[in-house]
């Protein structure tokens, strides 16, 4: 009888453990997971994880356990999984290591459970997918509904049910709602004063003893924003400002330095003057090395709406490093290769920018006479070889939302700290590229690591207000064996350094960079020595003042103008008349 109790209250215990923790039923393998892959714990294993994944380490620890058993039992399901003939086979695969095998099936079959999941509805908390145990989320009328439970205390909210009408208390609030009912009203704590009301356009309802809630209107009533990933069919919510702030922690050096920048919020227009000094030298052993020089001037006027510049160089070097002394080649005749000599001595571009419009107007005579070498006879390109513009109109195109936004920034000093710059700029590539917003978090990850190797607050030597960061063959898919060090000056905002990469492959790459000043005044140097092959030198200055004279954004009237159109790729060009009309 007593051996019976025991038994008893054992299954209980079992079953109301099962109940309230369906975490604690995940059983690991021996040795662990983790271990059997290489790693040292199983935070290593989740933090090297290709993507964020739906299960947790002790989830998937247990799908792999159950497949891994499954597989001892029948090693068919391998060589199935596989697509091999038979046993035999298979070990020949892994080189006659069949527990190998083993354990890459499993693994293979566990991320096939996680994608499966993720292509069916689902919501990501912060990188993390959001566990729903015995109630998922479905869509009803194109919203996405959600246990509401799981989801609020997910989030670290208390929730309460009475008499149909349920809330969940965070951070010193209230959230109510009743079932059935299209408003939700937060509360302050303290005062008892309704801090806000929201309609929603999905009432909550009960399912099979769960309340479903729309989770973007409860979420963003949380204080979250919230994006829809439409391939993954996923709800992808997100705290901004933590987000934001965890980031910072880390570039705290870096923050001060950009808070050490003059603003140039109230300036109403930018002029930027930048000067670069560039020789080429080409290696000949034959005949003697051969130099080439080029001298660009650039002037930008920007006031975050409209952006005016003209960029002026003499471009003769390059026809003489591509058709060398001789007057023709084998493509162009004598004739030809005297206009491009003629037009490459004198090339100015002039670029007119309308941010909120979207309207592009580009001139530049010298390039268009080049493209019109082998098109003697097209009227568009003899007009723009004449002067005329060409308007570009990109306000519908993904490049033309990315100006427009980055034109702004610019001028109004928008971003105040690192954290900020990086979670907005991927906001504005997701838009703008209409790319999966589920892997947002990951994508913000890999740029903070980017950015923590070169400017993180642990690479800093302090002293006074100068940081020393020293480099010692920091690599990545930007650069390789990046040695250096550079110096942040946080009471003024100037830096000053010098850094070197070496790319070690048949065509060796070294290149190193010099820099001074400060972001408004600065001089760089960057020379690029490819082995055997030359070196390109490159000089450029820098200066950034404010302007009282403002940027056009369009040409003067009476000016012709060649439309950019793609309704015909056969001929891409159509003239316009100065009065408007199509020529």
């Amino acid at each position: 009888m007593k051996k019976r109790n025991r038994f008893a209250a054992a299954a209980l215990a079992a079953l109301l453990l099962a109940g309230s923790a369906p975490s604690a039923l995940a059983l690991d393998t021996t040795p662990p997971m983790y271990k059997q892959f290489g790693y040292d714990s199983a935070e290593e294993y989740m933090e090297q994880k290709s993507s964020y994944g739906v299960f947790d380490y002790d989830t998937l620890s247990d799908h792999y356990r159950q497949h891994l058993d499954a597989i001892h039992k029948d090693p068919q399901i391998a060589v199935d999984y596989w697509g091999y003939d038979d046993l035999e086979g298979l070990s020949f695969g892994w080189d006659g290591d069949l527990e190998e095998c083993y354990r890459d099936t499993a693994r293979a079959m566990t991320e096939g459970d996680e994608y499966k999941l993720r292509c069916q509805l689902s919501v990501q908390l912060n990188g993390a997918y959001v566990h729903f145990a015995d109630a998922q989320p479905e869509k009803v009328n194109g919203r996405v509904m959600v246990p509401f439970r799981a989801i609020a205390e997910v989030l670290g909210a208390e929730v309460d049910y009475n008499a149909g009408a349920i809330t969940a208390k965070k951070n010193g609030q209230t959230l109510a709602f009743s079932l059935g009912g299209k408003q939700l009203t937060i509360t302050d704590d303290s005062t008892g004063k309704v801090i806000k009301t929201t309609s929603v356009d999905s009432a909550p309802y009960k399912k099979k003893g769960r309340t479903y809630v729309p989770v973007r209107f409860f979420a963003e009533a949380f204080g979250l924003t919230v994006q829809w990933d439409q391939d993954m069919q996923t709800a992808v919510l997100y705290d901004r400002a933590a987000l934001v702030n965890d980031i910072d922690s880390k570039f705290t050096v870096l923050n001060k330095w950009i808070k050490a920048q003059p603003s140039t919020e109230n300036a109403r227009t930018l002029r930027t003057v930048a000067t670069i000094g560039a020789a080429y030298t080409a290696f000949d052993t034959i005949d003697d090395n051969k130099d080439y020089k080029i001298d660009v001037k650039t002037e930008i006027l920007a006031n975050g709406q409209a952006i005016e510049a003209t960029v002026t160089v003499d471009l003769r070097v390059l026809a003489s490093y591509f058709l060398g002394d001789s007057q023709a080649d084998d493509v162009l005749t004598a004739a030809q290769a005297a206009l491009l000599r003629s037009a490459l001595s004198n090339v100015k571009l002039e670029l007119l920018c309308n941010a909120d419009s979207g309207d592009l107007y580009l001139k530049c005579p010298a390039v268009a006479k080049i493209l019109a070498i082998d098109e003697t006879d097209n009227a568009d390109l003899k007009a723009l070889s004449n002067g005329a513009w060409l308007h570009i109109n990109w306000a519908d195109s993904t490049f033309g939302t990315l100006f427009s936004e980055n034109l702004k920034i610019l001028k109004n000093n928008t971003f105040t700290s690192v954290g900020e710059s990086i979670v907005a700029a991927n906001e504005s590539n997701m838009t703008a590229y209409e790319l999966g917003w589920e892997d947002f978090y990951l994508n913000i990850k890999n740029d903070v690591n980017r950015l923590n190797n070169l400017l993180g607050d642990e690479q800093f030597t302090a002293s006074g207000s100068r940081y020393t960061a020293k480099i010692n063959g920091l690599s990545n898919d930007s650069y390789d064996n990046l040695t250096g060090s550079y110096t942040l000056n946080t009471a003024d905002g100037s830096f000053s350094g010098t850094l070197e990469s070496r790319s070690d492959s048949w065509n060796t790459t070294k290149t190193v960079l010099t820099f001074s000043g400060s972001v408004q005044n600065c001089k760089l140097s960057v020379t690029y020595h490819t082995k055997n092959t030359g070196i390109l030198s490159l000089d450029i200055t820098l200066s950034t003042t404010e302007s009282s004279v403002e940027p056009k954004n369009a040409p003067p009237a009476g000016d012709k103008i060649v439309e950019w159109t793609q309704h015909d790729y056969s001929n891409d060009w159509d003239y316009v008349n100065p009065d408007g009309s199509l020529g």
